[in-house]
């Protein structure tokens, strides 16, 4: 999954759970899902927008630091995982 469809999906999500906020709030995750499209996979990508996606389903919205806590674990587990180098 692209970073621009990941965000375009979660807006969708947003849109459909929460009030209008979360329209602002979506577009605000771009910068960590291009971090982690440029560092992960697209795999990775997807992961990322899954659990946003099911926060904002239980009724949460994350913020922004948040959704940078949770790219760092879906890369953190991948460093661990794939043999790849942790800086």
């Amino acid at each position: 999954m692209h970073p621009e469809e990941a965000v375009k999906q979660l807006r969708y999500v947003i849109d459909a759970s929460i009030d209008e906020e979360g329209n602002r709030t979506a577009p605000m995750y771009g910068q960590t899902f291009e971090r982690v499209a440029t560092e992960g996979t697209g795999q990775d990508v997807t992961v990322l927008a899954d659990r946003i996606g099911q926060a904002v389903r239980a009724g949460d919205r994350p913020l922004p630091q948040e959704a940078n806590r949770l790219a760092e674990d879906i890369l953190s587990t991948r460093r661990l995982t794939d043999g790849g180098v942790d800086e």
